[in-house]
C-alpha cells in the first residue's frame, strides 16, 4: 500500500510538472489589473517589450515584465510586484520606502538604487556603485555588500 501511494504522488507530482509551461506574450492585459496600473504609473514613457508567466506548481503565477527601456519588473500571482531591476537606470522615488531614502540621504549622497526586491523579511537594494544594502522589514540596516 505504501508503495502504491508513493507511485501515485510521484505520478501526481510529475504531471504537474509537465504542466507548468512558460508563457511569453506582449499583451499586457495578460498582467493582473494591479501590474497593470502600476507599469502605467511608474513606468508612463516605457512600453512592454515582453512578459513571461511562470505557471509555478499548484496553479501559482509569477509575471516577468521586460519593457522597452529595459527594466525588469517581477510580479507575484496577485500581480503585486516583487523586485524592479532598472539596470543603470534610477528606480522611480516613489518605489522607496522613506528610510531607505533617509539612509541614503545620510552616507550615499551621490549614489541612487537601480534594483529593489521586497519579500516578507524586507527589502534590499542595489546602487549604481554596485553595492547591495538589505534592510528588515522595521527599516533597519541588517547587511551590505559589495
Amino acid at each position: 500500500m505504501r508503495k502504491i501511494l508513493s507511485v501515485l504522488a510521484m505520478v501526481l507530482f510529475a504531471v504537474q510538472f509537465v504542466s507548468a509551461k512558460d508563457v511569453v506574450t506582449t499583451d499586457g492585459k495578460s498582467l493582473p489589473k494591479n501590474s497593470q496600473t502600476f507599469i502605467q504609473q511608474y513606468f508612463p514613457n516605457s512600453a512592454i517589450s515582453y512578459i513571461k508567466i511562470d505557471n509555478e506548481f499548484f496553479k501559482s503565477k509569477k509575471y516577468e515584465v521586460v519593457l522597452t527601456n529595459g527594466t525588469e519588473i517581477d510580479f507575484d500571482s496577485r500581480g503585486n510586484w516583487m523586485e524592479v531591476d532598472a539596470k543603470k537606470a534610477e528606480i522611480p522615488a516613489e518605489l522607496i520606502p522613506d528610510y531607505v531614502k533617509n539612509y541614503l540621504s545620510a552616507n550615499f549622497k551621490k549614489e541612487y538604487i537601480t534594483q529593489i526586491e521586497k519579500d516578507r523579511r524586507g527589502i534590499e537594494v542595489e546602487l549604481n556603485n554596485d553595492l547591495s544594502l538589505r534592510f528588515d522589514r522595521n527599516g533597519n540596516l541588517v547587511e551590505i555588500d559589495d
